[in-house]
């Protein structure tokens, strides 16, 4: 577990009805809690709206912020966002039923993998991240076309992923890791915002190399590491790589070295 000195839990301007869910949260995680986000100096708001968490920026508190929202999901199969050509897919490879997200952040990913049809336990140690996801979950659980798609193969959990893999009565098929990237050599354009109040959150994973090497370690027959186009591999020379537009998929094998 995380320490989050710097956030605190408060609702939305306007929405005091939701002062007893917020109440609750801030205990269960627990962080302080004020009313009024207008008059808190700290760098990050867990708010609690009519619509959903976000995680905000303070002072701009009235901005929106960033949630998860698994219905804003592509559904398209076929050559679109589901497809099991695409290089996500085909790193985890055909034969794979099972998925352990060991680096959840937001859960795009094992939203999506949980989508192509892949049964996904999606491990985030953050405390507030995995709020986040799980708000984000039951948002989509209540939306019949989100429902359908997730087919209830994704559940999230809280808890680092180094202790899981270690104590597995049964391994998944394939962990997946996708830890933060490595910021560019050059100058580059302002990240997206999600991934700037994540990092804010999360910190930069320093330990993913250990966590890559504890899942080595374990009995699961594959593991994916997401990396940037530019980056080197996390640790050790990949079996084998596939290559996305923005990233690549650097797969580690038991057995058949390099087999998809």
């Amino acid at each position: 577990m995380h320490d989050h000195p710097d956030i605190v839990v408060t609702i939305e301007p306007g929405a005091a009805g939701l002062a007893r869910q917020a109440a609750l949260l801030a205990e269960e995680l627990s962080l302080p809690l004020a009313e009024d986000a207008a008059a808190i100096d700290v760098p990050l708001l867990l708010m609690v709206t009519a619509t959903g968490l976000e995680l905000r920026e303070a002072p701009s508190a009235a901005t929106r912020g960033v949630r998860v929202d698994f219905t804003a999901i592509d559904l398209r199969t076929g050559g679109g966002n589901l497809s099991r050509r695409q290089p996500l897919a085909r790193a985890i490879g055909r034969a794979s039923r099972t998925v352990l997200d060991a680096t959840a952040g937001f859960g795009h990913d094992a939203a999506l993998l949980a989508c192509m049809g892949y049964s996904v336990t999606a491990v985030e140690r953050s405390p507030v991240v995995a709020a986040l996801l799980q708000d984000g979950l039951a948002r989509a659980l209540a939306d019949d076309r989100s429902r359908e798609a997730l087919g209830g193969r994704l559940r999230v959990i809280v808890a680092d992923a180094r202790a899981v893999l270690r104590e597995l009565d049964e391994p998944p098929d394939a962990v997946y890791i996708d830890p933060m990237f490595p910021p560019k050599r050059k100058a580059s354009a302002l990240a997206k915002k999600s991934i700037r109040l994540l990092r804010r959150v999360v910190g930069d994973d320093e330990d993913a190399e250990e966590l890559l090497g504890t899942a080595l370690d374990s009995r699961v027959r594959r593991v994916v590491v997401k990396r940037p186009t530019y980056a080197r591999p996390l640790c050790t020379k990949p079996a084998a790589s596939v290559a996305g537009k923005l990233a690549r998929y650097d797969i580690y094998t038991a057995g058949a070295a390099g087999r998809q």
